[in-house]
């Protein structure tokens, strides 16, 4: 071939050379031997997460089964549950549910089935920029590091679904990159805009994806009309889906809510944290989702210095690092940097781990030998795994559902709250009206009724942003016209957060309104040894409770309510 014939094939776009890495020869492993190693990765995540399927539901998966819940029943997104969350996850669960029952196992379910897809789908991109190796590697790290329960892993959060668009809209983009049809690119940007659907961080990875496409088209002198027009595709299947819903949310006389919650009061949330505080911050989130997981994590910056110090191509460099980055700044508005904020990591993380398995392989194989380096950079990838299995076999394998919910959420009554939830139901009307005051929405979803008030979360009360008097006074408005047929008053300061600042006269209105017209039928308390009892109606009368963790059930008493006035601003 001519120089100038070697140029072109070069600038071929449609050249599929780069899915290789350095050696592709040395990587092969035989189809069978992938195929068994992959069904051996799903298969042994399957079994740990259906025994631990029926963990009960934690806040965050409340309010996304609470919403989904509404959707089954045609109510549309924050019409009756107000959040700063765009709806994609909404919609994600309502779709288990439909499938799989409105039970927290049924969740569960469905999360292990969006936590087996992430990962072969992680295993089809992986193996495309870095060998099949570095793709079996990877699968089984992001499958232990998704399981882990100090980062949540278990739980349903949004973050899980958001991995799953990306991952697949990166993949899609891939086999764009090797073609001239622009509708790939739009499908690639379509996946990548639902995971912005799912939650609005992800939008970094729809930067991440425009760059690399430009700077491939770019790098192989692809024409920039041509660069530009792929880049504009991709760009429009990104932004069709939220589109799509706000024109959805117009028809359905929500957006105005949809706005206020998830642009302005969301602007204000992102806003609460100084940069004083991100440092120390990061610091304490990193700390504890590596509590159990650190050797795959070391792994995973051994893996960011084995992309020099082993042969890699440019390009696997690039977008190992673009995506890295992607991800950390998805984990970074607002820096709370929260353990389940890390999901969105962990695909990278768990390819950096494949990459430096590899790495480690390349590099000491003409001291040892390609068998005898390959066996020992396999022999510390399975000292990492079997470092956590041993550290959190209690977890993994012998622990009960409700005793992982108590150890990773404390004082917080999730364990609890079915129970409430079936008290409430057995005694309303679906018909029925009933109001939660505190932050439990998963109270709603285990008793399948309405709420009286769109506010299903007290911390934006509690909150030193400009919106919170007015949503208390509406809080108050809401409940009061509804007049509930029961109530749920949580007494816990890990459902209300409360700042020293924090304007409390809901608390005063919702101890008068509460015994101007309501008898205490429930006290359930989470007492100081980690356990919980119940006491329901003539035993909660006289019952005075131990703790100051107490969720206290209430009943309305008829034709004794009345208005009253909300308490005025100190």
């Amino acid at each position: 071939m001519t120089a100038r014939g070697r140029s072109q094939a070069q600038a071929d776009p449609r050249d599929r050379s780069h899915q290789s890495p350095a050696d592709p020869e040395s990587d092969r492993v035989p189809r069978a031997v992938s195929v068994a190693v992959l069904a051996a990765i799903l298969v042994a995540a399957a079994l740990i997460r259906l025994r631990l399927a029926n963990v009960p539901l934690e806040r965050d998966e409340g309010e996304f089964a609470y919403a989904g819940q509404l959707m089954l029943q045609g109510v549309p997104p924050y019409q009756l549950a107000y959040n700063m969350k765009f709806p994609g996850t909404y919609g994600a669960y309502a779709a288990i549910l439909a499938v799989f029952g409105q039970t927290a196992w049924g969740i569960h379910v469905g999360l292990l089935l969006v936590n087996a897809a992430t990962t072969w789908l992680l295993y089809l991109l992986a193996r495309r920029l870095a060998g099949e190796r570095a793709a079996l590697v990877a699968a089984a790290a992001f499958a232990v590091l998704s399981l882990d329960r100090w980062i949540m892993g278990v739980f349903a959060h949004a973050t899980q679904f958001v991995i799953l668009a990306v991952v697949a809209g990166l993949l899609l983009l891939e086999r764009a990159s090797t073609s001239r049809r622009l509708g790939l690119l739009v499908a690639a940007g379509a996946l990548l805009g639902l995971a912005v659907l799912m939650k609005q961080h992800a939008v970094t990875f729809v930067a991440f994806a425009l760059a690399i496409t430009l700077w491939r088209d770019l790098r192989t002198r692809t024409p920039l009309g041509a660069a530009l027009r792929r880049s504009g595709a991709l760009a429009l299947g990104a932004t069709a889906p939220l589109a799509i819903v706000c024109a959805l949310l117009v028809a359905q006389g929500v957006f105005g809510r949809f706005w206020l919650w998830t642009v302005r009061y969301a602007s204000a949330y992102v806003s609460e944290v100084p940069w004083s505080g991100a440092l120390p911050a990061l610091v304490a989130g990193i700390h504890s989702v590596t509590i159990a997981t650190w050797a795959l994590w070391l792994l995973a910056g051994l893996g960011l210095a084995g992309m020099w110090l082993a042969p890699w191509r440019r390009e696997t460099r690039i977008y190992v690092l673009g995506f890295l980055l992607a991800a950390f700044v998805t984990v970074c508005p607002g820096f709370y940097f929260r353990a389940h904020y890390f999901i969105a990591m962990l695909p990278a993380v768990a390819l950096l781990v494949g990459v430096a398995i590899v790495s480690l392989e390349r590099r000491a194989a003409r001291a040892l030998g390609p068998a005898v380096a390959a066996a020992a950079a396999l022999a510390l990838f399975l000292a990492a795994i079997l470092s956590y299995v041993a550290t959190e076999r209690r977890y993994l394998f012998t622990m009960s559902p409700d005793g992982v919910s108590r150890e990773r959420y404390g004082r917080n009554l999730f364990v609890e709250a079915p129970a409430i939830g079936r008290y409430i139901r057995m005694r309303t009307s679906p018909i029925d009206r009933v109001a939660v005051i505190g932050s439990e929405p998963e109270i709603y979803f285990y008793a399948n009724r309405r709420s009286a008030t769109g506010y299903i979360y007290m911390y934006p009360l509690m909150e030193p942003q400009p919106f919170a008097a007015r949503m208390q006074d509406e809080l108050i408005r809401e409940v009061e016209a509804a007049h509930p047929a029961m109530i749920v008053f949580v007494a816990s300061r890990t459902s209300w957060a409360p700042r020293p600042g924090s304007d409390r006269r809901v608390l005063d209105w919702a101890d008068r309104y509460l015994k101007k017209g309501y008898d205490v039928v429930g006290i359930t308390e989470r007492l100081p040894d980690g356990t919980s009892e119940s006491h329901w109606d003539a035993e909660a009368a006289g019952h005075q409770p131990r703790s100051e963790n107490v969720v206290y059930t209430l009943k309305r008493r008829f034709n004794t309510l009345g208005s009253v006035e909300p308490s005025s601003p100190p």
